[in-house]
């Protein structure tokens, strides 16, 4: 049992607020539900749920909060006495992937290596490369080719596609085999210039002549989650991350009659591939990436 799902139920059960809980904690949102969910999972009961759109405590949450409150004092109290050192990992990726798409390979890697602090670093997917090549970061999570990156070495993990999402009040939500031409007059709102999901869908729009009522770029996913959230306004979401964008955000995919836009999921390293530490989180992505790939029936291969 890891001592961070503790404390994010402990500070979701104070605060009665997944986005508040977020901000207290400086993690994302979607962090915060694999939390509780992995929290559930080993408990083997649901701690938190949802009633007429407020989150609430049920029984057995009320009953293991004063627990999970011990056990946190505990550790915490041992923490002072001894503090223990760990090496560091500087992982690089867009938003999409460290705080949606791979948070499970993430918490995974943590809880097998406790002795190596991950140290997480977003930025627009353009920009990964560059920050592998300087050095900002000891490896890099990116979406989309990598053979203009070879003088890098790239570990590709699988191929991954994703969809358009709307709120669950979307007049298209509840409609089948939709066309793009059917999209004319939304909303269309996205995190960065540099989306390789986005550079693949406005082409496609364009040959199709649909015409959006309004494309906008808010600069990150925070804000484009909201905007889709609270409004009509489309967004892109790759399959990993529709759990968490319906959860958390209430956005489904729509039903599109159309191929959805595939990307590789990369790993890219530079002058410290040769780190023990970037070795083990490649070995680890790469076992991970194929149980799950498997699961989600992706493409592994080129």
């Amino acid at each position: 049992m890891d001592t961070r799902e503790l404390q994010t139920f402990v500070t979701v059960c104070e605060t009665r607020n997944y986005q508040k809980a977020a901000d207290l904690l400086q993690y994302a949102p979607s962090t915060i539900f694999k939390h509780v969910q992995t929290l559930e999972n080993e408990l083997g009961t649901r701690l938190l749920i949802h009633e007429n759109r407020m989150l609430k405590i049920t029984e057995e949450g009320k009953n293991f909060l004063p627990h999970a409150q011990a056990i946190l004092a505990e550790y915490k109290a041992s923490i002072q006495k001894s503090e223990r050192s760990a090496a560091s990992l500087t992982v690089g990726g867009c938003e999409l992937n460290v705080e949606y798409s791979l948070t499970d390979l993430f918490t995974g890697f943590a809880r097998a290596n406790p002795g190596i602090h991950l140290n997480m670093i977003t930025s627009p997917n353009a920009s990964v490369p560059d920050m592998v090549r300087s050095g900002q970061v000891d490896i890099g999570f990116f979406y989309g080719h990598s053979a203009q990156h070879r003088e890098l070495e790239t570990h590709r993990m699988y191929r991954e596609p994703a969809y358009l999402v709307a709120s669950r009040t979307n007049p298209l939500i509840g409609r089948e085999k939709l066309h793009y031409e059917e999209l004319s007059g939304l909303e269309f709102v996205y995190p960065h210039d540099s989306c390789c999901f986005v550079r693949m869908l406005m082409p496609e729009l364009q040959k199709r002549q649909v015409k959006l009522k309004k494309i906008t770029f808010l600069g990150g996913m925070h804000f484009v989650t909201r905007e889709a959230g609270t409004g009509n306004a489309l967004t892109l979401a790759p399959e990993n991350a529709l759990e968490q964008f319906d959860e958390i955000y209430d956005l489904v995919p729509l039903d599109l009659n159309e191929e959805p836009m595939w990307a590789w999921e990369s790993i890219l390293v530079g002058k410290r591939a040769e780190m023990p530490e970037v070795k083990k989180l490649i070995e680890y992505a790469q076992r991970w990436s194929e149980i799950h790939s498997g699961e989600r029936d992706f493409q592994v291969t080129p």
